[in-house]
């Protein structure tokens, strides 16, 4: 999840908020009176990392919620709305939970070196948000890879721990059972404070290998990027795709600097795949990647080309985000159903942001966002004021007619009991240049097993 963009955009970006700050960036500058952590005084985290600390309810906040996105790079569209939508959700809110009233502030993980999250900004973060004492709750991060370092430092955090509550996480171990070292070094203290509102990549990896098979192909080449993500979701994929039938003709990986890829493509050519299947982020040098694929293997109605959820935002097809127009004619997927198929309450929720972006289309992220936000300040609002309590609580949630239909958080932190749009996810095709809604689908318990395996 993404790429390349100047820091005078990104600043001109945060403008576009629309929404009043109060206080400032800097580290150690406090709203209100006395000393965080019991409320009554709010401290801001530091303007290296994060934006204007944001609040508009009356008297002064009690406690600060952080965002932790990428606000670098090509999955900017997404995470700029992200943030948008948490603003929007608080603000709705009267910019309270409960008894607490809260402030915001919106955290970069990214660099303008890597253009893409950074894993020296995710472990500085990380410790700042630790030594931050207002700090309550982080929403975040969209990366695993920038997940994977920040758990680990949070999970110790004073105070019993700090939540991290992911909107857009997909990687199966931060999780769920994959080794001895896989999730519990994520848990140095043995309890658990992650959880996400995104359903991880097994059932991704089965969506997209039923969606191959459904296509007519038999055999995949798969590659990955050898990140966190990338290699957990072509693991999946791989697993699923055998489960289906499809055989499995290569797993390789591809440098995300390579100045090209014509080499590793005409490599694949001599195994003759009918498809392709790339574990990944738009941010790696996808532009690159699309273009040799298309000119070494053919255009992707020749050999299907099916790329997850890092890869699904129009960015992808713009060659100033580091995208290709060669990526029109492939498959993309992401959790969730399309825009227009929201139902009850996120449907209300959608036609009140849309008055927020200017015209712009509601991003599928900013659905995600909004349901972290909201489960978020109800798992504040049922506590005492304590970044354990906070995580207990977040631990006891149960939705009902949710953003994203219902669910419950279970044990791993997962969604569970899921039923609406929390696990079905959305297939789109490229076409001219833009993301076209092609079917929304749930995945196939046998695939997802065999996924997990």
């Amino acid at each position: 999840m993404k790429k390349r963009i100047s820091i005078g955009v990104l600043l001109a970006a945060v403008g576009a908020l629309a929404l009043v700050a109060a206080g400032c960036g800097g580290g150690g500058k406090k709203s209100g009176g006395g000393g965080g952590g019991g409320g009554g005084g709010v401290t801001a985290l530091p303007a290296s990392s994060c934006n204007a600390l944001q609040y508009k309810g009356s008297g002064k906040p009690d406690y600060l919620i952080a965002s932790d996105l990428p606000l670098i790079g090509g999955s900017r569209t997404q995470t700029v709305q992200m943030n948008q939508a948490i603003a929007y959700v608080l603000q709705q809110q009267g910019w309270k939970a409960g008894k607490y009233k809260i402030a915001f502030q919106p955290c970069n993980d990214a660099s303008a070196q890597l253009a893409k999250w950074d894993p020296t900004k995710c472990s500085a973060n990380a410790h700042a948000y630790v030594g931050d004492k207002s700090l309550i709750g982080v929403i975040g991060t969209f990366n695993s890879g920038c997940a994977a370092i920040e758990m680990p430092v949070l999970n110790q955090a004073p105070g019993g721990g700090l939540m991290l509550l992911s909107p857009a996480n997909t990687y199966g171990c931060l999780t769920e059972h994959c080794s001895a070292a896989e999730p519990s070094k994520y848990f140095p203290s043995g309890k658990r404070n992650y959880a996400r509102v995104a359903p991880s990549d097994p059932n991704q990896g089965a969506v997209d290998a039923a969606f191959v098979k459904s296509k007519g192909r038999t055999s995949v080449y798969i590659l990955n990027d050898k990140e966190a993500y990338g290699l957990g979701v072509a693991r999946n994929f791989r697993g699923a795709a055998q489960a289906a039938g499809i055989k499995v003709l290569g797993f390789d990986a591809y440098d995300p600097k390579a100045p090209n890829y014509q080499a590793l493509f005409t490599k694949i050519k001599a195994t003759n795949p009918d498809s392709v299947f790339i574990g990944g982020l738009i941010d790696e040098n996808s532009g690159q990647l699309i273009n040799d694929k298309v000119n070494v293997l053919g255009d992707n109605s020749k050999v299907l080309l099916m790329l997850p959820d890092g890869f699904t935002t129009d960015a992808v097809f713009q060659r100033s985000q580091g995208g290709t127009p060669k990526a029109n004619g492939a498959f993309f997927s992401v959790a969730g159903v399309g825009i227009d198929q929201y139902k009850g309450a996120a449907q209300t929720f959608i036609s009140g942001f849309k008055t927020q972006l200017g015209g712009k289309p509601v991003d599928p992220y900013a659905i995600l966002g909004a349901q972290a936000a909201k489960v978020l300040l109800d798992a504040i609002a049922k506590s005492d004021g304590s970044r354990a309590s906070v995580v207990d609580n977040v631990f006891k949630t149960h939705v009902t007619n949710g953003l994203i239909g219902n669910f419950s958080i279970n044990k791993n932190g997962d969604l569970s009991g899921a039923t609406g749009a929390a696990l079905k996810f959305t297939i789109y095709v490229g076409a001219g240049g833009h993301l076209k809604t092609l079917l929304t689908t749930s995945p196939k318990a046998n695939l997802v097993d065999a996924a997990r395996k």
